[in-house]
């Protein structure tokens, strides 16, 4: 990867493609750090990332077990990416580029964890689940909870946006890939990394 040290970085891209100016073992450490730290908060409040771009909340699990959910998303993307960088790309890349920068890319997945933390958002889910099961136990919400959960669910859907975002321009910039070959090898590398994920974690399920 290359990086220019007097090249101007600007806001936009330390937000939307940081991997111009951080890759390698850099982006590795950085990226495993937010993806673990985003598993252990996650935990607090039983907020699962389990699937690539997937976030549900509700199941207790140990802390192995949200730990195992976020290095399994983050290792079913890189398996299917490297493989069609191999395949697309005309020039070579180093695959810690390719490791390391998708680990950072998963780190909006972070604020996430912090939205999913407040008693409100497993309040407005339990009183959902208890009228769309017709339950007679409804837990009682205010007006209060459910600005928390509209808040923190369309914060989620933004941080899925940016992180897909970031997802792609890590591959773009490691593999050193452009136009509709990128695009095109990162959707299908996406879903089918989304299968892998989810197949995975419900495997590592049956074990608790």
């Amino acid at each position: 990867m290359n990086q220019n040290p007097n090249e101007k970085r600007t806001f936009a891209q330390w937000l939307f493609n940081p991997f111009k100016f951080i890759a390698g073992y850099q982006a590795l450490l950085i990226g495993l750090a937010a993806i673990l730290l985003a598993s252990l908060i996650g935990s607090l409040s039983n907020t699962h990332f389990d699937g690539v771009l997937d976030v549900h909340t509700g199941l207790q699990a140990p802390l192995w077990f949200f730990l195992s959910e976020g290095l399994i998303n983050w290792i079913s993307l890189v398996i299917p990416l490297f493989f069609f960088g191999l395949i697309v790309s005309r020039s070579s890349f180093r695959t810690i580029d390719v490791i390391g920068t998708q680990a950072l890319a998963r780190w909006p997945y972070l604020i996430t964890a912090v939205v999913m933390l407040p008693d409100a958002n497993r309040k407005v889910l339990e009183y959902l689940t208890a009228k769309y099961t017709q339950s007679h136990t409804v837990i009682p919400i205010d007006p209060t909870d459910i600005a928390i959960f509209a808040a923190a669910m369309l914060l989620t859907v933004l941080m899925i946006i940016w992180m897909v975002a970031l997802m792609y321009r890590a591959y773009a910039v490691s593999c050193n890939i452009r136009g509709p070959k990128a695009i095109a090898t990162f959707i299908i590398s996406l879903i089918g990394a989304e299968v892998l994920s989810k197949t995975a974690i419900l495997l590592l399920a049956h074990k608790l």
